[in-house]
């Protein structure tokens, strides 16, 4: 059976029409490969913002790779393993874990032939769909702790649609640095649930939107009180709009914004709190690593997750089906349609190709 790839051939918003499931162009009986490339074999992949936007011809970034058909190969992060290296690679080997350095690669498939010098090498001990979210979920919340305010133990930060990977995170290793979190979510059916998994991975404070909409601080009696002491220094926002402007009011004057998007100005926030609106991209705090800094962070994650000092965070996992390509592409529309849908409640789809290895 062919390898196989998730593949578009035109840009579209309506993102979950437009994948189907392709043969990926590449053999992993391959003769030769180019001397400074690799072949890589994909493991797990997520779905994320950036793949939906970049389908949809919104995303500056545009994926790579393009099929003999025209069809290009969507997925901008993963995790995989290197088959095979081209004679000049001499910075990986077969059975090396790799991550992609940078956007547009082609992530979604099978199987890959790519420059060894846009990958980046981590250490094997941890779960494929954990390493899939290394890049795009647990470095977004290390650095943004890391870099946009300095922080002391016991500062306290807030952070909206608390039950998402990145917030998942950030309360994580909020707690590694002896800070506290509240996390806001929507009210839900299971809501006792999701919040007794919030306050396990870390959260401190578990607060819905709907009752800070009603009640603002009073919502909750401690929320009242770390409002009013002052002592919320760094908001989170990673919804923006309404949302990002409830959070916004829980910072004290002085402290730090960092908006998803769009929020709301006033007068009050601006110049009566002076609240300071930062601005945070991934690949910008990256550049500012080298690519053995960035290594060295992403095997640290892992050696937090196997001590069990961070836990991965809760999501969807989504069976890679080999042997049917339209089931695959079925497969791959439903989650795509639940992960544009972005209800209440719904996790981050994740895809596992390991039993393709079976």
């Amino acid at each position: 059976m062919a390898p196989y790839a998730l593949t578009f051939k035109h840009e579209s918003e309506e993102v979950a029409n437009a994948i189907e499931a392709s043969p990926c162009g590449v053999d992993e009986r391959l003769e030769q490969l180019p001397s400074d490339h690799v072949l890589v074999r994909f493991l797990a992949f997520p779905i994320n913002p950036q793949d939906l936007l970049a389908v949809a011809g919104r995303y500056p970034v545009r994926p790579r790779d393009t099929l003999p058909d025209g069809s290009r190969v969507a997925g901008n992060d993963g995790v995989g393993r290197v088959e095979r290296v081209g004679r000049d690679v001499t910075t990986l080997k077969p059975g090396d874990i790799v991550l992609p350095k940078r956007h547009g690669l082609g992530t979604w498939r099978e199987l890959a032939v790519l420059p060894a010098a846009e990958l980046l090498m981590i250490p094997p001990h941890i779960q494929p769909v954990a390493a899939a979210l290394l890049k795009m979920g647990f470095a977004p919340a290390y650095l943004l702790l890391e870099d946009i305010r300095t922080l002391r133990p016991g500062d306290w930060i807030v952070v909206n649609a608390g039950s998402g990977v990145i917030p998942q995170m950030i309360a994580q290793f909020a707690k590694l640095r002896g800070c506290h979190t509240v996390a806001t979510i929507r009210d839900r059916d299971g809501l006792d649930d999701v919040r007794a998994m919030l306050r396990a991975h870390g959260a401190d404070l578990v607060v819905t939107e709907e009752a800070l909409s009603a009640h603002g601080p009073g919502a909750d009696a401690t929320l009242s009180r770390l409002v009013a002491e002052a002592r919320i220094v760094l908001a989170a926002d990673c919804v923006f709009g309404h949302s990002g402007d409830l959070i916004a009011h829980l910072l004290a004057p002085g402290g730090d914004l960092c908006p998803d998007g769009i929020v709301p100005l006033s007068q009050e926030l601006l110049f009566w709190r002076q609240i300071k609106f930062v601005h945070f991209r991934l690949s910008q705090q990256l550049s500012t690593r080298s690519d053995d800094e960035q290594e060295r962070l992403f095997g640290w994650f892992v050696a937090l997750i196997a001590a069990g000092r961070l836990v991965p965070p809760v999501v969807d996992v989504v069976d890679w089906d080999p042997d049917d390509p339209q089931a695959l592409t079925d497969t791959a529309r439903t989650a795509l349609e639940r992960a544009t849908r972005r209800g209440v409640g719904t996790r981050k789809q994740v895809f596992s190709l390991i039993h393709v290895l079976c």
